[in-house]
C-alpha cells in the first residue's frame, strides 16, 4: 500500500493540462478552475459544459488528439480520457518532462492522487484512501458534509478578517494572544447558528473593543 504525502498546492495562474473531454475531465477542470488555475483542455471532442467554458475563454481548448507538445509549459497534468493507451502515453511523457501527472482510475501511473474534498469557504477537508477504495472515501466525505455545514465557512471568513484586524490594530502581543485564545475557546459556531452573523460580529467587537465591527466585516 502506498503512503502518500498530503499537500495543498498553490495553482493560481499555473498551467494545468487536462487530457480528455468527457464528464470526468469536466469535473477535473471545474475543480482546477475553483483554485484559479490556468487550464488547457486537450480532446478532439468535448462535452457541452467544457465547450461552454472554452467559449467563455475560461479554458484553453485544443480540439485535437493528444500529443507530447500539448504538455508544453504545464505545471501538472491530468489524464482523463476513456482510452487507457492514451493515458499511459501521456503519463510516460509527463515523467520524461518531470511534470506531475494524475491518471484517472490508474493509481499505479499517478504521481499524485486527488482526494474527495469538501469546501466550506476557507475550510477544505480532504479524504483519501490512497486509491484503494475511492467509493469509501466518497462515503466518508458525505458523512463529513453533514457535520461541517456552511456555517463553518462563514465563521472562518469572519475570523480571517478578525485576525487581520487584530494584527493591524493591536500592538500588544499579550493582548493579541489573549484575543486569539479566547476566540478559539468561545463557542462562536453555536452563536452564529443560533443568533446570526450580527451577533457573532458583536461578540468579536466586544472582545476586541470598538464599535465598527459590523462595517469592518462587510
Amino acid at each position: 500500500m502506498e503512503n502518500y504525502y498530503p499537500v495543498f498546492l498553490q495553482l493560481k495562474n499555473r498551467l494545468c493540462v487536462v487530457i480528455g473531454g468527457g464528464e470526468v475531465a469536466f469535473r477535473k477542470v471545474d475543480a482546477l478552475l475553483e483554485c484559479h488555475a490556468s487550464v488547457r483542455v486537450v480532446a478532439p471532442e468535448a462535452v457541452q459544459p467544457l465547450r461552454e467554458l472554452a467559449a467563455l475563454k475560461r479554458v484553453e481548448y485544443l480540439t485535437a488528439p493528444y500529443t507530447r507538445e500539448t504538455l508544453d509549459g504545464a505545471f501538472l497534468a491530468v489524464a482523463a480520457t476513456d482510452n487507457p493507451a492514451v493515458n499511459r502515453t501521456a503519463a510516460a511523457h509527463c515523467r520524461e518532462l518531470r511534470i506531475p501527472v494524475n491518471v484517472v482510475d490508474a493509481p499505479e501511473l499517478c504521481d499524485f492522487i486527488l482526494p474527495a474534498t469538501i469546501r466550506r469557504g476557507p475550510l477544505t477537508l480532504a479524504v483519501s484512501t490512497g486509491g484503494t477504495a475511492p467509493a469509501v472515501a466518497r462515503q466518508i466525505r458525505r458523512e463529513l458534509e453533514e457535520k461541517f455545514d456552511d456555517a463553518y465557512g462563514e465563521l472562518l471568513t469572519v475570523l480571517g478578517k478578525t485576525r487581520i484586524r487584530v494584527l493591524s490594530d493591536i500592538a500588544d502581543a499579550d493582548r493579541r494572544k489573549h484575543i486569539f485564545t479566547t476566540l478559539a475557546r468561545d463557542d462562536l459556531l453555536t452563536l452564529l447558528r443560533e443568533k446570526g452573523r450580527s451577533a457573532l460580529e458583536d461578540r468579536i467587537n466586544e472582545l476586541i473593543g470598538g464599535s465598527d465591527a459590523g462595517n469592518y466585516y462587510r
